[in-house]
């Protein structure tokens, strides 16, 4: 599974695709929009603190001109990590 959007809230492409899930969690990057380190906070509650905290950008100089959360989140990868038995 080619990863080229942050799994948890959309932002991309990524500079740098991610070959699988794997590659991503030992990479512990970190997502400019929603401030995941993946590896680390890639999960569930993260992404319901981001979201009640508003979407908050971690880097707000990287949002572009134009940013809509909604096409975004067409990105996402859900749910997040993925069930390895579905």
């Amino acid at each position: 599974m080619k990863i080229e959007y942050c799994p948890l809230c959309g932002w991309g492409p990524l500079e740098k695709p991610y070959e699988s899930m794997e590659e991503l969690w030992f990479s512990y990057d970190i997502c400019d929009c929603c401030g995941c380190e993946y590896g680390l906070d890639d999960n569930e509650p993260y992404y319901e603190k981001w979201v009640s905290e508003g979407c908050r950008w971690l880097y707000p100089k990287a949002k572009p001109t134009g940013w809509r959360l909604q096409d975004q989140l067409q990105h996402q990868i859900r749910p997040w990590p993925p069930n390895p038995l579905t």
